[in-house]
């Protein structure tokens, strides 16, 4: 299995020069913790810059303290942003994750265009039902043996 089949292509995305209130608003509206940063300057797709997320606009508004109304997406995301080909295999992609100590990602194709974003969630979930099926596996053992 690989991230790519375990991604949410509904991906909010935004601008850097976008006014934050409006990237909170779009954050809200449709019930995401995150939006993607992308650049579409001189390419066909969309390629992601930077990331923010809720947690991003708390710590964004107070260390030092500003007013969400006068801040742009990019006085708030992070701009060193982890990216996760489609392609890769879960188990790379939670490694990587964890490396980075990040909770999502944006996943990208092999030209670096954004197709979609994981999640830690997406991924537990993936993983949970697998180790549920290996431990119905060995709950049915005994009854295979005889």
């Amino acid at each position: 299995m690989t991230i790519g089949t375990v991604c949410s292509r509904n991906v909010c995305v935004s601008r850097r020069g976008a006014a934050l209130v409006s990237a909170v608003e779009n954050m809200a509206r449709n019930h995401v913790g995150a939006i993607v940063v992308v650049d579409n300057s001189g390419s066909l797709g969309l390629k992601p810059i930077g990331i923010i997320t809720d947690r991003d606009v708390v710590c964004g508004q107070l260390s030092p303290p500003r007013d969400l109304f006068c801040m742009v997406v990019e006085d708030a995301m992070t701009s060193d942003v982890v990216t996760l080909n489609e392609g890769c295999g879960i188990a790379e992609g939670v490694a990587a994750m964890s490396e980075q100590g990040v909770r999502r990602a944006p996943v990208v194709d092999d030209a670096g265009n954004l197709v979609g974003i994981v999640s830690m969630d997406d991924l537990l979930t993936v993983l949970a039902r697998d180790l549920s099926d290996l431990a119905g596996l060995i709950k049915s053992q005994p009854s295979h043996e005889g």
